[in-house]
Parts: structure tokens; C-alpha cells; sequence
């Protein structure tokens, strides 16, 4: 079955659904032609260490291995969201929380399903509690593999954006429409490494205390 009829199902299923000061979203980026999630450096491609690594930069192209989740809370906090260089971080700030729930998380296809390498298409809308259609909510995007984002060996997520959301009786609003670009997942350095890096600075403090 084709991704556009998916969506047309999945909006013929929204209109029994009444509205009570609630919108929705999907998790779509197939729909927007992206943009897409790509792999970072030394990444392997179907997310399992040790594995054969991806070309840095090129979209995802693995069924099934890597999934794409979000981060959101109501109204536009994109200004109060932490700012995250390292690509990886669990995204905070501004209040956001882990969505959870019917359409909280979307599947990559990779080059084998659809040839749409690096999108992804929900099989339910995502349900905002509490923001009504026409309302705003800020949004960040993770994507991962394995069972969890926490847990991921290779992980990824976007920058904050904000969107508006739908009503429920009607189609509703791709996060590929508002997420503005893509981004990588990359390598999760091993907890150890954070162990020692914090001893390592901890030993630079105590040497510059006795200077």
C-alpha cells in the first residue's frame, strides 16, 4: 500500500474522532519529500555495533533498524530549549517531555521499502493534549537504534521548531513541514569515556589548585 494512501486512511479515521481542546500532528517526512535523517561519521548502518559502517552524510538506508521519536511541550519555548553541540544529548529545556503514546514514534523505510532513504511515515496521528487545533507547540526530534534513544548505541536529534497543530476531524499537520532540516545520528561514546573524562578534568582542577 502506498504512503499517500496510508494518509488518506489514516484522515478518514481522524474525522470519528471528536475534538476536546486537543490537535494533531504525524510523524511524517516521507509526505514532504524530508529533509532527511543521514548517518554521522563511523556509524554503522543498521545501528549494531561492529557492523558495516554507513557513508557519513548519506540518508539512512536500513528497513527497519532506526526509529524516530519527538520531544515537545505547548506553545513556542525554542528559545528556553538547552542547545546541544554534541548532536546526542536527551533534549531539555523549555519543558519539553518525551512523547508518548499512539504515533509518538515512526519508523525510517530505508532504500528498500518506497526507495525513500533517510523518511519516515507514522502509522497514527500523535495526539496533543491540551493544545486545541490552530494551537502551537515546539518540537525536537530524535531518531535511534535500537529499543530507546537512552539506551541507543547510535543516536541523533534535531534543533527545536515549532508547529501547528490539527484538528483531529481533519488531516493532519508532517513535522517535515515545519522541521526545517535534517540531521545525523552518531556514535555514542562508551560510559567509560565519560567516567574518565570527568577525571580527567577533576585531576586538572586539583593540579592547577596546588599552582
Amino acid at each position: 500500500m502506498k504512503k499517500s494512501l496510508i494518509l488518506g486512511i489514516l484522515g478518514l479515521a481522524a474525522t470519528v474522532v471528536p475534538s476536546f481542546g486537543q490537535g494533531i500532528i504525524i510523524l511524517d517526512n516521507y509526505n514532504t519529500g524530508g529533509p532527511n535523517i543521514t548517518y554521522g561519521a563511523n556509524v554503522a548502518a543498521d545501528g549494531v555495533s561492529g557492523h558495516a559502517l554507513a557513508t557519513p552524510g548519506a540518508a539512512i538506508n536500513v528497513n527497519n533498524a532506526w526509529t524516530v521519536g519527538l520531544y515537545w511541550v505547548a506553545g513556542n519555548q525554542v528559545a528556553n530549549v538547552t542547545p546541544d553541540g554534541t548532536g546526542i544529548a536527551t533534549p531539555s529545556g523549555g519543558g519539553l517531555t518525551l512523547g508518548a503514546g499512539s504515533g509518538s514514534t515512526a519508523i525510517i523505510d530505508g532504500a528498500l521499502a518506497f526507495n525513500t532513504p533517510g523518511q519516515f511515515l507514522a502509522g497514527s496521528t500523535f495526539t496533543t493534549p491540551g493544545v486545541a487545533a490552530g494551537g502551537t507547540i515546539t518540537v525536537e526530534l530524535i531518531a535511534y537504534s535500537g529499543a530507546s534513544y537512552s539506551a541507543a548505541s547510535y543516536r541523533g536529534h534535531g534543533t527545536a521548531f515549532t508547529m501547528t497543530v490539527a484538528d483531529p476531524t481533519g488531516a493532519p499537520n508532517a513535522v517535515g513541514t515545519a522541521m526545517g532540516s535534517g540531521f545525523s545520528v552518531l556514535p555514542v561514546p562508551e560510559p567509560s569515556i565519560f567516567a574518565l573524562s570527568g577525571l580527567g578534568g577533576a585531576f586538572l582542577m586539583l593540579i592547577r589548585r596546588k599552582k
